[in-house]
């Protein structure tokens, strides 16, 4: 069974120190309100760990992944992934497939990448904004840093 993370960047480059900066470039994580699914290991979470003045992230729910892929994935016809374009570029019935399929094992996320998916997700600002302070870790009533609970309310104000 796969598992992944999902981690959003939620400060933009200024202020970042260099080391910093490297990382959240190696996770694909170049502007503010950046969205990546990443796999979990441990060499990412140490990654994420580092830029947690920066970024939140959280293990990756279906219903989050349903909601960034069915909203904000960029692919060649625009934006969303629509059972039409699963049909048309897998052997899979639609998103639904896709997402079981991703979390059984059977298809790999890079070959998400493969069939025309951005791994990158652009996301709006928060609507109604952030409920906690976007300076401060989630254990101290802020934004940043992992989250124990998901990231699901986060993302509806952000699709």
């Amino acid at each position: 069974v796969e598992r992944y993370l999902l981690a959003v960047r939620l400060d933009g480059t200024p202020n970042v120190k260099p080391p910093q900066e490297s990382t959240l470039q190696t996770l694909r994580m170049r502007t503010r309100f950046s969205a990546v699914v990443l796999q979990d290991k441990p060499s990412v979470r140490g990654m994420l760990q580092k830029v947690k003045d920066h970024v939140t992230w959280a293990e990756a729910k279906k219903e989050d992944l349903r909601l960034l892929l069915s909203n904000r994935a960029k692919t060649p016809e625009g934006l969303g992934i629509t059972d039409k374009f699963v049909k048309q570029k897998t052997s899979l019935g639609g998103l639904a497939e896709l997402l079981s399929a991703l979390y059984a094992g059977k298809f790999a996320l890079p070959k998400l990448w493969e069939i025309g998916v951005k791994p990158i997700f652009r996301l709006h600002p928060p609507h109604g904004g952030f409920s906690g302070s976007s300076k401060r870790p989630v254990t101290d009533r802020g934004e940043l840093g992992y989250r124990r609970d998901g990231l699901g309310d986060l993302l509806a104000k952000m699709c």
